[in-house]
């Protein structure tokens, strides 16, 4: 049960981290868009 509860919250916090790692950087940067810029 313990080991359920570990992976369930690092799950829960991989998705926070992900959310705020989306909304942080989707506005100011997108290293994708980057490349292209750099390609043309």
């Amino acid at each position: 049960m313990h080991l359920m509860c570990e992976r369930l919250s690092a799950v829960f916090a991989g998705v926070l981290v992900g959310l705020w790692y989306g909304k942080t950087f989707s506005e100011d940067e997108k290293p994708k868009e980057k490349g292209k810029d750099k390609k043309k």
